[in-house]
């Protein structure tokens, strides 16, 4: 009997564990009546999640909860938010998916169909054509007459002159695939106007480390792009205090081609001007086609041609209607609201968005045990999405694509990014960033064989697939490629680990500056416990791992690099000025170089970061912190004098390095 009893007692506790989920409904075919039934689905995320919470709060619901997203498009016009009274449990998160054996996706823009486009017939627009074959290839959209009347505007922006409020304007995709805002010269065409040669203010011989820069411009090409022969005027400094007036400068170009082009201050400049990594948006003020000049509306960072690293400079200019003769590009008229496309084969068939929706797609604040599985998220001129203290987030196989700041931004705790696709991110694909400095508890914040290509197309300089910051993130399995200037950075990290990835195929833009992986934590010593470790890098024309500026205490090991730097003469590790990093058991395949050290200049202002340091955790101080685990760090805090800190060792050992001639 005892036994009979313990039988049913355990099986009625099974059932009650392992109780079935109440799943809600959404379709993008609902009907009138909405109650979230398979019958009666509710028209929308948002009013799902509104009415699971709505029972939540009046105690009407307890458990787990599935929303089924069916298959369709799910247009948003705001951002879908979740809160703490939205969050899940241990055991019992609320998912929300699509729908077994379906796939939902949800777009932050307008689904414009192919209905809506017609022939162009503007005989002034098709008189203004530089190509007039292409005339007859162009639709044209009355999106105004549509309801669509917000489009965003394009501003200035660039490399650390980025406005902390600046949302980009709308963009086109077709088929999830990116368009080209009409532009000249077109990508991947090589301009006659792309003059490689080292820039010199003065005429003069190259010397010194310019003959070593003008090797490596001997081989780049830079396809789609042009560069000017003489900086005229170099105009001001921009304020760091983010105040963009001023006078812009003045370049003179070996090209006539702004003899075609209407409105000039509605055309932008898209490019680096100055020091190699400083990449700057700006509109043209004024144009001499005889003198072959072009005058900037606003200031660079240091001034037109100023900077530390000036070496190449290479533009196109974007918002040039006069210029749409390939299939992808496109062009808005705000102020008459119609757009023109000279379509991609298909496009008939393909879903068209214009990315209206400023806002983040996805916000979450204070949320726990969620997940999104399954899912479509594309196009959005903010973020994907915004994660600000939540624990326990996943996605899982959903593809995230088309927003222009940034794919997915983290700060938080056990929060993973999993078997997903990010792609077409006009900033980073995913920032992981949580855990203490103080305690060194980690954030364990994690991206798992995930997917990530085609970032950094709005902000071209140091947004990278995936950046890291903060405690005890990890990056696995994941194959990143296809972007500008990094696939990874990390910034003043502690016990970050990046592990079996396989990085290939970038940078695609800053072949002077960068690699796959940059590093830096020159200014916080006690940065310690990062690794990168048994990763496959392949086909970098630039550096493989670059810790620089004074970056400390990095373990870089396991790693294959194959065919990394051969095209710029770089190494596949190069460490910039820092010590205590150790580069072993690598295998460095048809490389240029295993390994390089940098010098950083003897500038006395690192001291006004490292005497913190050392004011913190010096004299033994080190021993009652966590910090104490770093014996790396232990030796930088025995060193006295300054030539230890402004030259300092690294360890390199036990790497075979292997190439065929």
């Amino acid at each position: 009997m005892k036994t009979t009893l313990l039988f049913l007692l355990f099986c009625f506790s099974g059932l009650v564990a392992g109780q079935a989920p109440e799943i809600i409904h959404v379709s993008s075919q609902a009907g009138s009546v909405e109650t979230g039934s398979i019958s009666q689905p509710f028209g929308s995320l948002s009013k799902a999640i509104g009415y699971m919470r709505g029972r939540r709060i009046q105690g009407q619901k307890q458990g787990q909860v599935e929303i089924w997203l069916h298959d369709g498009h799910y247009p948003l016009t705001g951002s879908i938010v979740l809160d703490e009274n939205d969050s899940g449990e241990e055991g019992a998160p609320l998912i929300i998916r699509s729908a077994p054996g379906e796939r939902a996706s949800l777009f932050g823009g307008t689904v414009i169909p192919s209905g809506w486009f017609q022939p162009l017939s503007d005989t002034t627009f098709l008189s203004r054509l530089v190509s007039k074959q292409a005339g007859s290839k162009i639709l044209v959209a009355d999106l105004v007459s549509h309801g669509v009347s917000d489009y965003g505007w394009l501003s200035r922006h660039g490399w650390s002159m980025e406005p902390e409020d600046r949302i980009p304007p709308a963009s086109l995709s077709v088929g999830g695939k990116r368009m080209i805002l009409a532009r000249w010269p077109n990508p991947d065409v090589e301009s006659p106007y792309m003059i490689y040669q080292h820039y010199l203010p003065e005429p003069r011989a190259l010397r010194g480390y310019e003959l070593k820069m003008q090797s490596i411009i001997d081989v780049v090409k830079l396809p789609g792009d042009v560069t000017y022969t003489e900086v005229i005027d170099p105009g001001e400094k921009f304020s760091l205090s983010g105040n963009y007036q001023g006078k812009g400068g003045t370049i003179r170009v070996p090209f006539d081609r702004m003899k075609y082009w209407g409105e000039i201050n509605d055309i932008y400049l898209d490019g680096v001007l100055s020091s190699t990594w400083e990449w700057t948006y700006n509109n043209l003020e004024s144009v001499d086609v005889e003198e072959k000049t072009i005058t900037l509306a606003s200031p660079e960072l240091h001034g037109l041609g100023i900077g530390e690293s000036v070496r190449l400079a290479h533009f196109h200019f974007q918002n040039v209607p006069e210029e749409i003769d390939i299939p992808g590009e496109y062009y808005i008229d705000r102020a008459k609201g119609l757009l023109y496309l000279y379509p991609p084969e298909g496009y008939e068939t393909m879903p068209i968005v214009l990315s209206t929706l400023d806002q983040p797609m996805l916000v979450l604040r204070g949320v726990r045990h969620v997940q999104f599985r399954g899912l479509t998220f594309d196009s959005g001129r903010n973020l994907g999405f915004l994660i600000r203290g939540c624990d326990h987030i996943l996605v899982d196989q959903c593809e995230i694509g088309n927003f222009t700041l940034g794919g997915i931004d983290i700060y938080g705790t056990d929060n993973q990014i999993r078997d997903s696709r990010i792609y077409g991110m006009g900033g980073f694909g995913i920032h992981l960033d949580g855990g203490d400095f103080e305690s060194l508890e980690p954030g364990n914040n994690k991206v798992i064989n995930c997917q990530i290509h085609d970032f950094g197309w709005d902000q071209k300089s140091q947004l990278p697939g995936v950046i890291i910051d903060g405690v005890g993130q990890r990056v696995a399995h994941c194959e990143i490629f296809d972007g500008p200037h990094f696939a990874i950075r990390m910034r003043l990290t502690n016990d970050v680990v990046v592990e079996y990835n396989e990085i290939h195929d970038l940078p695609k833009y800053h072949m002077f500056d960068g690699g796959s992986i940059y590093v830096f934590s020159g200014s916080r010593p006690e940065s310690r416990g990062n690794e990168i470790r048994y990763n496959y890098f392949h086909d970098i024309p630039t550096i493989g791992i670059y810790p620089d500026n004074y970056t400390w205490g990095t373990q870089i090991f396991g790693n294959v690099f194959e065919k990394v730097g051969v095209l710029t003469g770089r190494a596949a590790v190069h460490v910039n000025g820092g010590g205590e990093c150790r580069t072993f058991n690598n295998l460095i395949i048809e490389c240029a170089q295993l390994y390089g050290q940098g010098a950083r200049p003897k500038d006395s202002r690192w001291f006004t970061y490292w005497d913190e340091t050392l004011e913190k955790f010096g004299d033994g101080k080190v021993d009652r912190t966590p910090y104490s685990k770093y014996p790396d760090f232990k030796q930088w805090l025995s060193k006295t004098r300054p030539e230890e800190f402004l030259r300092p060792a690294s360890y390199v050992y036990s790497n075979l390095f292997f190439h065929p001639t």
